[in-house]
């Protein structure tokens, strides 16, 4: 009997909420016009606009880091841009990868590299012709030459 009672004045309570939430609602999107208002007396102003100030960071303090003045000599040294040599470049020889020779297992493999069309049999940590071997494995080598490390791929 009790929840009878609470049902009786809830509902028309929760009916009379949402009535008037969907009357808010649909009174909105009426479709009745508004007055424009127009008004001749507007002026417009141009914003001021200040100049910026400009400011500078002192730079002179203790690095806290290392404990010693900061030196202005060594900000100057780096923005010193020295010109780039002109070197020739690098002309490398033909060099071709063809494969391991030796057992893959063992712990000095041995490579074919055919350089200027001669065929040499390196081991890692050789030189032959100014081309030193430096790694490999099945698929590609490393060769260095004239300090220039390049990546040499298999040819069948």
């Amino acid at each position: 009997m009790k929840n009878k009672k609470s049902i009786y004045i809830l509902l028309p309570l929760v009916l009379l909420i949402w009535g008037t939430v969907m009357y808010q609602l649909f009174s909105f999107s009426s479709s009745e016009d508004m007055p424009l208002v127009i008004s001749n007396g507007i002026s417009l102003k141009p914003i001021k606009i200040s100049k910026r100030d400009s400011f500078a960071i002192n730079t002179d303090y203790r690095d806290p880091f290392l404990g010693k003045m900061y030196s202005s000599e060594t900000v100057k040294s780096a923005k010193k841009k020295t010109t780039p040599k002109k070197t020739e470049p690098l002309v490398w020889p033909t060099i071709q990868y063809k494969g391991i020779v030796s057992d893959t297992k063992e712990k000095s493999k041995i490579f074919m590299l055919v350089i200027n069309n001669q065929t040499h049999l390196m081991r890692k940590g050789q030189t032959e012709n100014e081309i030193y071997l430096k790694e490999g494995d099945r698929e590609s080598v490393y060769v260095k030459y004239k300090g220039q490390l390049n990546l040499i791929l298999i040819e069948d």
